[in-house]
């Protein structure tokens, strides 16, 4: 790390400057005994869905599922919806309405300026039994839910219908469901770390036979398919497959490449969302920046705070920011209706928000 350091002044990548952003308190953000006094407690996991103005957090200990609301404060969601750490969310882009399911709940949805979910089936078998992965399709004209009974197509009208499902081929539950529609292509996941492509026809063949669980799915400007894995190296698969005798994941090879599109090395950032680029990182960033609204990126260095790239590609540390950093913090993404970051500081919460905010009159000075 002193080498780093040492590296990151001698080339000159800080301005010097400060950053066009600031962090504000969040209200009701400092940690209680619940969280055993240890703010990285209350943002276990951070959920961000397209149409929904805020984010579903889960804290480590404390009950309850929480929000960053509209007046920057830190509360509970509020009401019956799906709650649990892996239940998934998926958004009507023809509607803005968003789609929730839950294994032990039912199926759920919220409409745009909604507060709250509304169940619209029970998991009580008609139909569903144990829903628990969904996907928004357009070119289907709805949501394909996976459960145990089954696969569905949820219209924005509120009606479920089955989509054909080849017991034969892929068993009689269907796994987690991703959407490729550059493909036409649903995977779907099986047992035993198998994978299987379905068609929009309803022809599903078998995709992988052991590649182990994966997490996301996505398809390449080259046309590849990017596979999201959940412990390994992510994965790059050809499509179509060259050899059609064999699994296509089994021809893929490992990428270093994140599911966004990022590639660091060592302290330089290689790429980020997809595009080529080779910028020096301060020391102590050991992850990937993320990109503010609308604005610059913003990288998190731990102890030694936050900084933003600016158009000489240099680096601007944020304000106060290694005040309230610490080697815990952590750094979120909030629905882009809020125009801030959320960031998991040394001894509560904080949004980073841009100096001509209105909010930025209460940024640490």
């Amino acid at each position: 790390m002193a080498l780093l350091s040492k590296h990151a002044t001698a080339s000159g990548i800080l301005s010097g400057d400060s950053s066009p952003l600031c962090p504000v308190p969040v209200k009701n953000g400092e940690p209680t005994k619940d969280d055993f006094n240890q703010s990285f407690r209350m943002t276990s996991k951070v959920v961000v869905v397209p149409g929904l103005d805020r984010p579903i957090i889960f804290p480590w200990n404390r009950h309850g599922i929480w929000t960053i609301d509209a007046d920057g404060a830190f509360v509970l969601f509020g009401g019956e919806f799906p709650n649990q750490y892996l239940n998934e969310y998926a958004s009507d882009r023809s509607t803005g309405d968003v789609i929730g399911v839950s294994w032990e709940l039912g199926v759920f949805r919220i409409r745009p300026g909604s507060a709250q979910f509304e169940r619209l089936y029970a998991a009580d078998g008609k139909p569903f039994v144990h829903p628990f992965s969904a996907v928004y399709v357009a070119r289907l004209g709805g949501t394909v839910i996976s459960d145990n009974s089954g696969l569905y197509l949820f219209h924005s009208s509120g009606r479920a219908e089955p989509l054909y499902w080849d017991s034969q081929v892929g068993g009689k539950r269907p796994g987690r469901v991703f959407d490729l529609p550059a493909l036409t292509l649903l995977l779907v996941t099986g047992n035993e770390g198998r994978i299987y492509s379905r068609s929009d026809d309803g022809t599903l063949a078998p995709f992988d036979t052991g590649l182990g669980g994966i997490e996301a799915a996505r398809v390449t400007a080259d046309g590849t398919i990017f596979l999201g894995r959940l412990e390994e190296k992510n994965y790059i698969v050809p499509w179509p497959p060259k050899d059609k005798t064999r699994p296509p994941a089994q021809q893929g090879v490992n990428t270093s490449e994140t599911f966004d599109g990022d590639m660091m090395y060592a302290d330089r950032l290689v790429k980020f969302h997809g595009k080529e680029m080779d910028v020096y990182l301060p020391s102590q960033v050991w992850n990937p920046p993320k990109e503010f609204p609308g604005g610059p990126m913003v990288a998190n260095a731990n102890r030694d705070g936050l900084y933003t790239l600016n158009e000489e590609k240099k680096w601007d540390l944020v304000d106060q920011s290694r005040e309230v950093a610490s080697n815990l913090v952590g750094l979120f993404e909030l629905p882009t209706e809020q125009h801030a970051l959320l960031v998991n500081g040394k001894d509560r919460l904080f949004l980073l928000v841009r100096k001509t905010d209105g909010r930025a009159a209460a940024c640490l000075r």
